[in-house]
């Protein structure tokens, strides 16, 4: 059964609220980011569809949870969208914490292949849910690691990479008419991640969504994207960027969406929050 049949029912009753959020973003693109209404708009159809959830999951017959391919894994813990909805926040940018220094007399640094990451992550980190048309980088299940000369690791983060596309150098490919990537970014951490996003409201404003029992933070930023005007230097227009920030265990997560609707990044949120590795990628 398809992962979009659970969104479906979401569908059904907000569609049109999406479209309106959309315009709403569209519009403000030209003089900053999108504001509240969008996230207003979506707390209201996911509310209403809570509703019909109940109804639309006992029709089908079986639990919704997320797996490989978009399809929802027999006897995987059931994943639903909390009573609190999904809730946008507007990104400023991001804060990079400062990074120390790390002296080659006093660290190495250790190349982690496949195996390594697995052992130290206790786990698959490739999301059992995969937007269509993304591709796993071939880089992606390495890392770079930094530990002291004891072996205690201080440095541990892990990027995966999934894009329409990759030069010859293994950078995502841009888009045809948007100079701009395609595609989401998985940044997984124990000890720490040194970028965060740097929200417009207060950190105690900031508001979390419920995704399967897990405190996700969304943000959204309408990105600029060439080509750029060689006078003006105006961008040729703007595209959405989505943000999920979220802890699962002791692992730290941040997945950046780039021109990749909300309902996907959500997908691939309670793919990892339902604890379904993909077992590739």
């Amino acid at each position: 059964m398809s992962a979009n049949l659970f969104f479906e029912a979401v569908g059904e009753v907000g569609d049109r609220y999406y479209e309106e959020a959309a315009r709403y973003r569209r519009g403000r693109a030209a003089r900053g980011w999108g504001k509240w209404a969008a996230a207003a708009c979506l707390a209201v159809a996911t509310a209403a569809a809570l509703s019909v959830l109940p109804s639309f999951l006992n029709r089908q017959g079986a639990p919704p949870p997320i797996g490989p391919g978009g399809d929802l894994s027999p006897g995987a813990p059931e994943i639903r969208i909390g009573a609190n909805s999904v809730f946008l926040n507007d990104i400023a940018g991001f804060s990079d914490a400062a990074r120390r220094r790390y002296d080659p007399a006093l660290y190495d640094w250790v190349e982690w292949g496949r195996e390594e990451v697995t052992e130290y992550y206790g786990g698959e980190l490739t999301p059992a849910y995969i937007p269509a048309g993304l591709i796993a980088s071939p880089q992606n299940g390495t890392a770079v690691a930094i530990a002291d000369k004891s072996g205690s690791v201080v440095l541990d983060t892990v990027w995966l990479a999934f894009y329409q596309g990759y030069y010859g150098d293994g950078s995502p490919k841009q888009t045809e008419g948007i100079a701009a990537c395609k595609g989401i970014s998985v940044r997984v951490s124990k000890l720490g991640l040194f970028s965060d996003c740097a929200y417009l409201l207060p950190e105690s404003e900031v508001r979390v969504s419920d995704i399967g029992g897990t405190a996700v933070t969304f943000g959204y930023r309408s990105m600029p994207c060439g080509p750029y005007d060689p006078e003006t230097h105006e961008p040729a227009g703007h595209y959405d960027m989505y943000v999920a920030e979220f802890e699962r265990g002791e692992i730290q997560y941040q997945i950046v969406a780039e021109q990749v609707e909300l309902e996907e990044l959500v997908k691939v949120v309670s793919s990892i929050v339902s604890g379904e590795g993909a077992g590739n990628g």
